[in-house]
C-alpha cells in the first residue's frame, strides 16, 4: 500500500475549499470534518465523484477498495483538499471499477505535500469521536457490447507476437494465447488483459516464437481477480450461444532465410565405447531444432541412429548417444531438421512434412564425417597445426591421444626446449582437445613438438629424468609436431540496413592481433568519433554498437583498429603493413526511430522493460525493473514504443495542468499535436512513433501516463539537446 499510493501522488490535485466559519466559535454540534459519497453510476469507470467534503485542515479524500473481509483495502485514487469545503470532486481511479463493487472513502488530515503524503490511520480526520469513513457502492453499466473475438491467419513479424484483429468485451478480460493439441486448446503460451470495451489490432506477446504453419487458437476469459496473472482455473473462458469463445488461426513466418550451420570433426572412438559421437558446433536461429545422425547410404543419409531436440541457439561440444553401439569404422551424417510440430517427437520420415530438413542456400544444413574404432592398448597421438584464435597465447590444444595408462603430454619448442607438461589419465582411453599450458606465449609461427610420456609416479610432478617417452611396438616414440600461428589483425563490415533504429550499427569480424580499439566515425566529418569499443586479441564476430546520434540515409561510416602507445592512438596495421581500416554505406529507411522503448507493467506501474540501442539504456532512470520510471528524450529525435499492455493500458504525454491534463500526444488518438507534420506521428496498435519536435517541448511536455490508469501509471520526462560527440 505505501508504494502504490506514493505512484499516486503525481496526480494529486489540490482543490480549494471555501473559508469555513468566521472568528465566531462554532456551535458545540457544528460539524467539523465531514465525507460524502453517494451510491453512484460513474459515466467513467475509472472515475468516481464525492459529493462534499469538510476538512478542519488540509489533507486527502482518499478512495479504497474493499478487501476479502469487506474492509478497506487498497488505495485507488486520491485528490488534495484544502481547509473548508467543497462539492463535487472527481478522483482519478487506478483501475476500471466492477459492477456492484463496494468502495470506502476516508479523509484523512495532513499537511504533507503529494509526493509525500501516505494515508496512515493515525491522520485519519475524526469528526463526533468516530473516523471520516464512508462506504458506497458503484452500478457500472457497460454499453450494449457483445462479446467478440476475431483472429486471422497471419504473418507473424515479429515472430513472438500476433495480433487479434478484433476482440470485444463487456467486462474486464484476458484474451489468451494457447497451443493445439489435436485440435483443441492446450497450452498457455501468451496473455494480455483487456479493459472492458471493443479493439481492434490488439497485439499480445508470446512466451516464445510462434512455429511457421503453427496453429493457435486466442480465446477470451472473465478476469475473476483483478490486477493478478492469468489464471485458467478462475478466469474461465467467456460464453457466447453456449458455446466458448475461441477463434483459432495460422501462424506463418516471414520469408526469411533460416540460419542454421552445424559443424563435426572425423573422431576416433574406443571400440570399448563406441555409443556416441561429438558434433562441434552448431547453430539454430530462431527456432527449436534436431540433430539427427544417420548412417550413410551411398553418400547420402540412410538409417537413423540417433536424434536430439536443442533450443535455439549455440551449441558447442555436443555429446549425442546412438540408438546402439558402431561395431566398425562408419561414414556418418549430422543433419538438422526443425521442430514442427512442438510435440518433443521426432517423426521425420520424407513425406509427411513433420520435423522437416533445414535448408539455406537450397542445400540441406548437414556435415558428414568419419568414425574411426580404435584399440586403446595401441598408443597414438595427434596434433594438428593451429590457430590461436583468444586468449590465452600460453596454450595449445593436442587434437587426441589414444592411451588407457596415466601418463604426461610434453610439449617442445624448436630448441628442444620444454615449455609445459600436462598430466593425462587412463580414462577414457581416447582423449581429444586436451589443452596444454605453456610457461610463455607463443611466438607467431613456431613450430612445436608433443610427446607423450609415461608417468613413474602418479601424482607427483613431472621428471624428466623419471617420466620417460613411451614406446611403440617398433621402440620409437609416441609424438607429434605442429605449428602455431596467431592472427592478424582484420576488419569487416559489410553496408546494412538501419531498419529498427538509426543508432545502432553491426561490425561483421574483427580480427585483433593484439589489443586494440575498434573506431566508429563518419566519412564526411572524421573529427567526431561515433562509437568505439575495446577488444582483446580474438575473434570477435557480429559486434553490435550503438552509434551517438540518428544516422542519416545514405551516410558513409568508417570502422578503423587502433592501438596504444605510450597512452596514444596509433593505426592498428595487418599483415601488410597497413592500416586497418573499412568503410561501409548505411540505408535508413524514412520513419525509422533513434530510440525504441518497450512498454510493459508491474501490476498499477509502467515499466520500460527493453531499450535498444542498449547504449542508451541509462535514458530510462532506474533501468527495466523501475517502477513509472523517469526517461530522457532527445530534441528533435524520433522515437519509437511498443506498448504491450496498450489494450489496458494505452499512453498519452502531455503536461498536467491544476487540475486537468493536457494530452499533447495520445497511442490512442485525440492529442493536439498528434496530426502536427513536424512530429509524425505514426500508431500502429500497440506500437507507436513519433519524433520530439520543438514544438512539443515548447507545448510543456514533460510526463507520459495511462488513459485508463492515470493516477497510478505516469511518469516524467525531461526533454534536452542531443549529445555532443566526443572528438577523436
Amino acid at each position: 500500500m505505501k508504494n502504490a499510493l506514493r505512484w499516486l501522488s503525481p496526480l494529486l490535485l489540490a482543490v480549494p475549499l471555501s473559508a469555513c466559519g468566521g472568528e465566531d466559535p462554532p456551535p458545540f454540534d457544528a460539524r467539523e470534518n465531514l465525507l460524502t459519497i453517494d451510491d453512484q453510476s460513474p459515466e467513467v469507470p475509472d472515475a468516481i465523484i464525492v459529493a462534499s467534503v469538510l476538512a478542519e485542515s488540509a489533507g486527502y479524500v482518499v478512495i479504497h477498495d474493499a478487501d476479502n473481509e469487506g474492509e478497506p483495502g487498497e488505495p485507488l485514487g486520491s485528490i488534495a483538499v484544502d481547509a473548508g469545503s467543497a462539492t463535487d470532486l472527481t478522483v482519478e481511479l487506478a483501475r476500471p471499477l466492477l459492477d456492484q463493487e463496494l468502495l470506502y472513502g476516508s479523509l484523512y488530515l495532513s499537511d504533507d505535500d503529494a509526493e509525500t503524503f501516505e494515508p496512515n490511520d493515525a491522520l485519519l480526520a475524526i469528526d463526533r469521536g468516530e473516523p471520516v469513513r464512508v462506504s458506497f457502492t458503484v452500478s457500472i453499466e457497460v454499453g450494449e457490447i457483445i462479446p467478440a473475438l476475431v483472429a486471422e491467419d497471419q504473418i507473424a513479424d515479429p515472430i513472438n507476437e500476433v495480433v487479434i484483429s478484433r476482440a470485444a468485451s463487456n467486462v474486464n478480460a484476458w484474451l489468451v494465447i494457447r497451443t493445439d493439441e489435436d485440435g483443441e486448446p492446450a497450452d498457455v503460451i501468451g496473455s494480455a488483459p483487456l479493459a472492458a470495451g471493443t479493439y481492434d489490432n490488439v497485439r499480445i506477446a508470446l512466451d516464445r516464437d510462434a512455429l511457421d504453419e503453427e496453429l493457435l487458437h486466442a480465446s477470451l476469459h472473465i478476469d475473476a481477480a483483478p490486477e493478478d496473472d492469468f489464471n485458467a482455473e478462475s478466469d474461465i473462458v467467456v460464453m457466447v450461444d453456449d458455446a466458448p469463445l475461441i477463434s483459432s488461426f495460422i501462424v506463418t513466418h516471414p520469408e526469411l532465410q533460416p540460419v542454421a550451420s552445424i559443424s563435426v570433426d572425423d573422431q576416433s572412438l574406443s571400440i570399448e565405447a563406441a555409443d556416441s559421437v561429438v558434433i562441434a558446433g552448431a547453430e539454430l536461429q530462431g527456432f527449436a531444432g534436431w540433430i539427427a545422425i544417420y548412417a550413410d547410404d551411398s553418400g547420402e543419409p540412410g538409417e537413423l541412429l540417433a536424434s536430439e531436440l536443442f533450443p535455439a541457439g549455440e551449441l558447442e561440444n555436443i555429446t549425442i548417444p546412438l540408438d546402439a553401439p558402431l561395431a566398425d569404422d562408419a561414414t556418418l551424417h549430422a543433419r538438422i531438421h526443425q521442430e514442427s510440430p512442438a510435440d518433443g517427437n521426432f517423426t521425420f520420415d520424407g513425406e509427411n512434412g513433420e520435423d522437416s530438413v533445414v535448408i539455406v542456400d537450397e542445400e540441406a544444413v548437414m556435415a558428414t564425417f568419419d568414425v574411426t574404432l580404435i584399440d586403446p592398448s595401441a598408443p597414438q597421438l595427434t596434433a594438428e597445426d593451429q590457430l590461436l584464435e583468444s586468449l590465452p597465447l600460453h596454450e595449445v590444444t593436442i587434437a587426441e591421444l589414444v592411451y588407457d595408462q596415466q601418463g604426461w603430454l610434453v610439449i617442445y619448442d624448436a630448441e628442444n626446449t620444454i615449455l609445459g607438461a600436462v598430466a593425462v589419465a587412463a580414462e577414457p582411453a581416447v582423449k581429444a582437445n586436451i589443452v596444454a599450458a605453456l610457461n610463455r606465449d607463443i611466438i607467431h609461427g613456431e613450430e612445436l613438438r608433443v610427446v607423450l610420456h609415461n608417468d613413474a609416479a602418479a601424482g607427483d610432478a613431472f621428471d624428466l629424468s623419471a617420466d620417460l617417452p613411451v614406446l611403440d611396438a617398433t621402440e620409437s616414440g609416441i609424438e607429434a609436431s605442429f605449428t602455431v600461428e596467431l592472427l592478424e589483425n582484420s576488419l569487416e563490415a559489410r553496408d546494412q540496413s538501419l531498419d529498427v533504429v538509426s543508432t545502432e550499427i553491426r561490425i561483421d569480424v574483427v580480427h585483433a592481433g593484439e589489443s586494440v580499439i575498434l573506431e566508429i566515425f563518419a566519412e564526411s566529418d572524421e573529427s567526431a568519433l561515433l562509437a568505439e569499443a575495446a577488444l582483446d586479441y580474438g575473434i570477435h564476430q557480429d559486434i553490435v554498437l550503438t552509434v551517438g546520434r540518428p544516422l542519416e540515409d545514405g551516410e558513409t561510416l568508417i570502422a578503423q583498429l587502433f592501438t596504444l602507445e605510450e597512452g596514444e592512438r596509433v593505426p592498428a596495421e595487418d599483415e601488410d603493413g597497413d592500416p586497418v581500416r573499412v568503410t561501409f554505406d548505411v540505408t535508413v529507411p524514412e520513419g525509422t526511430p533513434a530510440v525504441f522503448f518497450t512498454f510493459s507493467a508491474n501490476g498499477l506501474n509502467y515499466r520500460v522493460s527493453a531499450v535498444r540501442p542498449a547504449g542508451f539504456a541509462s535514458i530510462v532512470e532506474g533501468g527495466s525493473n523501475a517502477d513509472n520510471p523517469a526517461i530522457t528524450l532527445f530534441n528533435g529525435w524520433r522515437y519509437g514504443i511498443n506498448n504491450i499492455v496498450y489494450s489496458a493500458n494505452p499512453l498519452q504525454f502531455g503536461l498536467p495542468d491544476f487540475l486537468s491534463y493536457t494530452v499533447l500526444l495520445s497511442q490512442e488518438g485525440g492529442g493536439s499535436y498528434d496530426n502536427d507534420s513536424q512530429i509524425n506521428r505514426v500508431a500502429d496498435g500497440q506500437r507507436l512513433w513519433f519524433t520530439l519536435s520543438q514544438d512539443l517541448i515548447d507545448a510543456g511536455l514533460n510526463t507520459y501516463r495511462s488513459r485508463k490508469t492515470p493516477a497510478l501509471m505516469r511518469g516524467t520526462i525531461t526533454t534536452q539537446g542531443a549529445p555532443a560527440l566526443p572528438a577523436r
